[in-house]
């Protein structure tokens, strides 16, 4: 048996929050991703395309994603690759607009945690082998699915198991909820000769002998999902000899950048620079695939002259705009951890003018110091939102710190 095992491909993800025509472009790269998937399945002449689950990202579905699954399904039908879905916590078979669906010939929805078995057949009718998942009927599913699946007695043939799950010991299972939980030793113990697993987005194989593998998401959505993302096309014809590819659907990739060279930087082009000269760096070491489109998460640390000017949100939009354009990205997500290139920290236990009002910030910004002062006397309380004259001082205070320090040390510095 020949299929591609992909899972979590989450469309029509809101991305709320992003501009509008990146939103755009982020929902449609995982149409994108999913008809390239769709090519190469009928490309490689694979006898099936089985998807552990996610396929949605909630329960609403656009007429325009709609009509696309629809059709891209279509055409695996036209072939005869046959289409394996159980459904997972994102998309559970109760309640979801897309269990209506006009599926096509040969697509099967497996919606409830009742094991079903699917025959899947090759391009000249023979039988290729079982698929054996069970879906999430809720979008909270506690029990360990795992253990409701069993091979058939069906020894010529091989065995897969479908399913969206969280396996206890998986890389990267902590960014997710422990729905559907399972254990990686029964999984090993079942009898199947392959997993293809869903839930986690970190594409891992978790078991050589047999296979266990999640394939990661088709489409990474944000900075926490870079590298490159897609499925993986599995050849069973001899089930003693698995073999296991990697194929990369993904238009866009996401990529996190850390540039903490700003010591010398004072102006946007001088920072955008710095950011451009890390890219190329990562770049030459992992150029992407050809063709690859980028979304860059940029974040700026270290020591800088323009601290304070780096930490306003407006100024660090004009860096995007910058960045995007100098690199030629979808988009750019710049965040600032940068901070003086004198920190308070290594002059807090002075014994001086500038040692004690560092320590009295401190204190008052933590709530152990007493301020003695009434709301009235604070010109820019607003009960609304400080719900304390102890929250006002500490938003008030945040980086105070760092000003003091800087201000003091100018001043010291001109005395002298």
């Amino acid at each position: 048996m020949r299929f591609i095992h992909i899972a979590d491909v989450h469309l029509d993800t809101a991305f709320a929050g992003r501009p509008d025509t990146l939103r755009s472009r982020l929902r449609h790269a995982s149409l994108e991703a999913l008809e390239r998937c769709v090519s190469t399945a009928l490309a490689e002449k694979a006898d099936a395309l089985l998807i552990a689950g996610d396929l949605f990202d909630g329960p609403y579905l656009s007429f325009e994603t709609e009509r696309f699954l629809l059709g891209q399904l279509g055409r695996l039908a036209d072939a005869g690759v046959q289409v394996v879905y159980a459904t997972g916590n994102h998309d559970p078979g109760t309640g979801h607009r897309a269990t209506g669906l006009d599926w096509p010939d040969g697509f099967t929805l497996i919606a409830r945690g009742d094991p079903l078995t699917v025959p899947v057949h090759g391009r000249a009718g023979e039988l290729a082998g079982h698929v054996t998942g069970a879906g999430h009927a809720t979008a909270h599913e506690t029990g360990d699915l795992s253990r409701r699946l069993t091979p058939t007695p069906d020894a010529r043939v091989p065995q897969v198991a479908l399913l969206h799950t969280q396996v206890a010991t998986a890389a990267a299972r902590q960014a997710h909820r422990p729905y559907a939980p399972s254990t990686l030793e029964h999984l090993r113990g079942a009898g199947f000769h392959y997993w293809a697993l869903g839930h986690v987005h970190l594409r891992q194989e978790l078991s050589g002998d047999p296979p266990v593998h999640y394939c990661g998401n088709l489409q990474g959505r944000s900075p926490r999902e870079t590298g490159p993302k897609g499925g993986l096309l599995v050849d069973l014809g001899d089930p003693a000899r698995p073999v296991v590819e990697f194929l990369e659907f993904a238009p866009v990739r996401w990529e996190k950048l850390a540039v903490s060279t700003l010591a010398g930087a004072t102006t946007l082009d001088e920072v955008a620079a710095e950011v451009v000269r890390a890219w190329d760096e990562a770049r030459a070491a992992d150029p992407g695939s050809e063709g690859t489109e980028w979304m860059i998460a940029v974040e700026l640390a270290g020591p800088s002259p323009i601290w304070r000017q780096l930490r306003e949100p407006r100024e660090l939009e004009t860096i995007e705009d910058e960045v995007a354009g100098r690199l030629g990205t979808v988009g750019a997500e710049v965040r600032a951890r940068v901070h003086p290139p004198v920190r308070p920290d290594e002059h807090v236990e002075r014994r001086d003018v500038l040692g004690e009002t560092l320590r009295l910030c401190r204190g008052v910004a933590a709530g152990r110091e007493e301020s003695g002062l009434a709301e009235i006397d604070l010109a820019g309380y607003d009960p609304e939102r400080d719900a304390t004259v102890g929250d006002y001082l500490r938003r008030l205070l945040a980086g105070g710190g760092e000003e003091i320090l800087e201000r003091m040390l100018e001043s010291g510095a001109r005395a002298e």
